[in-house]
């Protein structure tokens, strides 16, 4: 699944997530852009640095119906960036926080919450892609209507 499929998997109730370690260029896309959306739109992204897993308790009292994790993965496709469902991380690539993933995502459908990845290569041929990404989540955030 690419970028341009993603408004097929997002409800209007959304929250993004970032993840990530700032100690690592070629980990940073995810935290980046939660940090930038922040600034647009402070209710709606979210920087979990590496441990995504502490944040749970913040997601799940926003209670929001979708939850779109971005983080660096490895995958073999020539996109710079994939839709990723939680049960095909371990058939895309690896992500640096991968079980972590999978446990939140399994963790927060209980909740009633399904989860997306928006996996970035480490290195993109397209250097601006974190910025197309951040530009599409805000488009989605304005369509669909949610603050």
């Amino acid at each position: 699944m690419i970028l341009s499929e993603l408004e097929d998997y997002i409800d209007d109730d959304f929250l993004v997530v970032g993840v990530g370690n700032e100690l690592k260029n070629f980990d940073r896309a995810g935290i980046e852009i939660a940090r930038r959306g922040r600034e647009i739109y402070p209710d709606k992204f979210i920087d979990c640095g590496v441990t995504p897993e502490n944040y749970l308790d913040k997601i799940i009292n926003r209670k929001v119906k979708t939850l779109v994790i971005i983080d660096t993965v490895y995958f073999t496709e020539r996109d710079d960036v994939r839709i990723i469902l939680p049960e095909q991380l371990s058939l895309q690539g690896i992500s640096t926080h991968s079980s972590s993933l999978t446990i939140v995502s399994e963790y927060l459908n209980n909740w009633g919450i399904k989860t997306l990845i928006i996996g970035i290569k480490p290195e993109p041929a397209d250097k601006l892609i974190g910025v197309k990404v951040l530009n599409r989540l805000v488009n989605l955030i304005e369509k669909k209507g949610v603050k």
